[in-house]
């Protein structure tokens, strides 16, 4: 649902290389009625169904349905689909146990008693939970950057502030498939901008599952920003805390990762590292004569940061190997 966005498209193109996935329905509004590859000519050539209606799509034989639509939309429609289908959201609409948060960041929330129904989908930390699960809330993009590297440290209680301080950067397809004047490619070549006022909406998201998976509570000071690439985040992610101490406790935990990956010390990781992959890779500064340590994570927007851990989360769900139609080696150049 959503076949017509850059992550709706981008878990099309990761489910066409699925050994065990079969594209039934193709769902949108505006672009009902047409082929996908008129949409994305990298499409061209391979049979797929035409984009259909919501209303008008037969959702009989369908086991999963991949949500890629704007935040609001899932939510009105949720009730109507059969009981059966797995339902994995791209959307912020199920990302908050606490429908308050969704009210004062988004709009009204329009379904608020399924909101305990979902999980979070950020795999390597709520795995065992997902797996039991057919509702699954997929993280923002920033939020999965900046999570990852996070949760072990705080779980461990190896961040000696609760001042946290992140950085990110992210590509221009961040901002979704838009016609938008501040989006378009000469606004953004040759620079770059901060955005979101202090208070952009993967803050109170950060926060929130912090408190979930910790049970503790930290402010966050969160600035994003427009660089003018296509894809990938780069966050640099600031705390006080033992370099070595760090270093053990994020290699303890994904040691047997296939997707989150710990550099060497002295190699830090840049965005070129996981472009087009489902990887995330963390590197660290140890800042000279200073507590401060810097954490630097990197993923592609696009896959890790959406659909290719839309993706994961259906291995989970399904059993399947977790790493199956997933790529875990990045382009280059």
């Amino acid at each position: 649902m959503g076949a017509s966005g850059y992550t709706g498209s981008e878990v099309l193109r990761i489910l066409l290389k699925h050994p065990l996935v079969k594209i039934k329905t193709l769902i949108g509004k505006s672009t009902a009625g047409r082929s996908v590859s008129d949409i994305f000519s990298n499409f061209h050539g391979v049979e797929l169904p035409i984009i259909n209606t919501f209303e008008k799509s037969d959702f009989s034989n369908i086991d999963v349905l991949f949500s890629c639509v704007p935040s609001g939309v899932l939510s009105e429609k949720i009730n109507r689909l059969p009981k059966k289908i797995v339902v994995i959201d791209l959307s912020s609409d199920f990302r908050f146990q606490d429908i308050n948060i969704y009210n004062a960041y988004y709009s009204t929330h329009k379904n608020p008693s399924l909101v305990k129904s979902f999980i979070y989908g950020l795999t390597e930390v709520f795995r065992d939970k997902i797996k039991n699960k057919k509702f699954i809330s997929c993280p923002g993009c920033y939020p999965t950057s900046v999570l990852l590297p996070l949760i072990p440290l705080l779980a461990n209680d190896l961040v000696k502030s609760d001042q946290i301080i992140i950085d990110s950067k992210s590509g221009i397809s961040g901002a979704g498939r838009n016609i938008t004047q501040g989006l378009l490619f000469c606004e953004n070549f040759g620079s770059m901008q901060a955005y979101g006022n202090g208070n952009h909406r993967h803050k109170p998201e950060i926060e929130h599952v912090i408190q979930i998976a910790t049970n503790k509570s930290f402010n966050i000071v969160f600035t994003p920003h427009i660089i003018p690439i296509n894809r990938g985040i780069l966050s640099s992610i600031y705390i006080k805390a033992d370099y070595l101490k760090v270093n053990e406790c994020l290699n303890n935990f994904y040691k047997k990762s296939t997707f989150v990956k710990i550099n060497k010390k002295g190699n830090i990781p840049k965005i070129s590292d996981v472009t087009g992959s489902n990887l995330c890779r963390i590197g660290f500064i140890e800042n000279n004569k200073s507590e401060w340590i810097t954490i630097i994570s990197v993923i592609d927007n696009l896959v890790k940061g959406a659909s290719g851990q839309a993706v994961q989360n259906l291995n989970v769900v399904m059993n399947y190997p977790e790493e199956l139609g997933l790529d875990n080696q990045s382009l280059s150049p």
